[in-house]
């Protein structure tokens, strides 16, 4: 309401304002009207009766001062008659002693609001001569009349003001009224009370509103009612299926665990298979130094024999002394180098084996431990043209499970043999080791062999997974070595390989292997 009462306020200025101005221009029309008007009458009076003479002008002066009206507030106060060098001729004022300053017509309006125009223009006097005339017209009604005019205006406007104020006050309030109505009635529904109605008096528009908001509240409340159905119903089968997905949950940690038992059982299934490969070759490589031992202690009891047999007969000869010293000599070289390389190989493989099975940690040599593996696995390179070639430090010392970094070298060497160079006559297996940056260990295991395609390298390392299946394959192999990089030695992981070139695992651990 105050902002209708303020639009109400302006645009009453405004009509005041554009009828003020057209009341200035009114006025100025009016007075110039009037001062053409005035000034050609007595332009052709005073012409007229200079050109006859000078008791003319005087005759013309006395009916001037009996026309004019100079104490009046309307027409013309003054008229005076000037030669063209300021001498007057005439002037029907004889109080004024000097004529004041004529008004610039610029200045009409504001000289006419004052009461008075003084007004000068030219005039033809006798022989031709050019001079000019001087009179002064009184605005004073006009201006009263303007004035009146413009009060009644104002007093129109405030009229109106006042009487539009009241009826939009009077509307207002009943509007407000209503509003307010509904402003708490919708505060209430928003509380929560969707049964309140509002009330529909009348046949207004906003009764009209009123019944519409009755019916979006009912509408309202029954979706309200409908969403809390389905909440209701949603929180049971929410309740139902957390049910479920908590047995569901508990079945899946079940499984998991039982496939963890799986995993570990095959792991180590994996363990002892590879462990009972290594027996096999250890009882294989100490079959040859033992036999050889055993043949020549065989020898050598024959030939022991046979000079005790020489000694009894007396048929012992200096050169039979020395034959049979020079072969006890060379049978016990022989003896003691073959037990002395079935001592080596019992120790390496018990000293895998003992790392293998128990998984202790301990500090240790990575090149002996790395030459004691290789050891036990030499006889899967005999009868063949591959070749196993070893490029590490014997300073690299490290803190971590022996036993488990031989399962991985194992393993890398079977899958070379088995995958890699299967199907080939010859090929070249490079394992080498270096420090880097961090207290790490890089070892690179290179084989010559096939590679490995795109399509398999991707799944190398899960389990389960081989490329023979049906051919002994158990897919085990690289996961275990996956598993023991990760899970025991702390390090990582990768392969790179091109077909028809070969593979390289690159294996980095730590020097200090974290803590299982």
């Amino acid at each position: 309401m105050l902002f209708v009462l303020f639009a109400f306020v302006l645009l009453s200025a405004g009509n005041y304002l554009i009828s003020y101005r057209t009341l200035e221009g009114t006025l100025l029309k009016t007075i110039l009207s009037n001062v053409n008007q005035s000034s050609q009458l007595i332009n052709v009076a005073v012409a007229s009766a200079s050109n006859s003479s000078d008791n003319n002008l005087r005759t013309l002066q006395a009916f001037f001062t009996e026309m004019l009206n100079p104490n009046g507030n309307n027409g013309i106060v003054y008229i005076a008659v000037m030669r063209s060098d300021g001498t007057v001729l005439m002037n029907t004022n004889p109080r004024q002693n000097h004529l004041p300053a004529p008004d610039k017509p610029d200045n009409y309006v504001v000289a006419a609001k004052s009461g008075m125009l003084h007004i000068r223009d030219f005039v033809l006097l006798g022989h031709n001569e050019v001079g000019y005339i001087q009179y002064g017209l009184a605005t004073g009604a006009l201006i009263q009349a303007i004035e009146q005019s413009q009060l009644h205006s104002i007093l129109l406007t405030t009229i109106v003001i006042l009487i539009g104020f009241v009826t939009l006050s009077f509307f207002g309030l009943h509007i407000t009224r209503q509003l307010s109505s509904l402003k708490q009635v919708t505060q209430k529904i928003a509380a929560g009370r969707y049964e309140l109605r509002m009330p529909e008096i009348g046949n207004d528009e906003l009764s009209e509103v009123a019944h519409n908001f009755n019916r979006m509240a009912e509408a309202i409340e029954n979706k309200i009612h409908e969403i809390s159905d389905l909440n209701h119903e949603l929180e049971l089968r929410v309740e139902q299926r957390t049910e479920d997905l908590y047995l569901a949950k508990l079945k899946l940690e079940e499984n998991i665990k039982i496939l963890k038992e799986t995993q570990d059982s095959l792991i180590k299934s994996e363990k002892l298979a590879s462990l009972g490969a290594i027996v096999a070759g250890v009882a294989h490589e100490i079959n040859t130094p033992i036999g050889n031992a055993l043949v020549t202690a065989s020898t050598i009891r024959e030939i022991a024999h046979e000079f005790s047999a020489q000694a009894v007969n007396g048929k012992l000869t200096l050169t039979a002394l020395n034959n049979f010293l020079k072969l006890c000599k060379e049978g016990s070289q022989l003896v003691e180098s073959s037990l002395v390389r079935a001592s080596e190989l019992v120790q390496s493989f018990k000293q895998v084996a003992v790392d293998q099975s128990s998984e202790r940690r301990r500090h240790f040599n990575l090149s002996e431990v790395v030459r004691e593996t290789i050891l036990t696995l030499r006889h899967l390179f005999k009868n063949t043209q591959f070749v196993l070639e070893t490029t590490i430090p014997d300073t690299i010392m490290l803190d971590s499970f022996p036993g488990s970094l031989s399962q991985v070298i194992n393993n890398l060497v079977n899958n070379a043999l088995i995958h890699g160079l299967e199907g080939r006559t010859e090929g070249k297996i490079t394992l080498s080791a270096e420090v880097v940056p961090d207290d790490r260990i890089r070892i690179s295991f290179s084989d010559t062999g096939k590679g490995i395609d795109e399509t398999n390298i991707k799944h190398i390392f899960d389990p389960f997974f081989t490329t023979r299946f049906g051919q002994g394959g158990s897919g085990l192999g690289l996961n275990v070595v996956d598993n023991i990089v990760h899970r025991i030695l702390g390090g990582t992981i990768h392969v790179v390989s091109v077909v028809n070139e070969g593979t390289t695992f690159i294996i980095e651990i730590p020097m200090r292997a974290p803590v299982v």
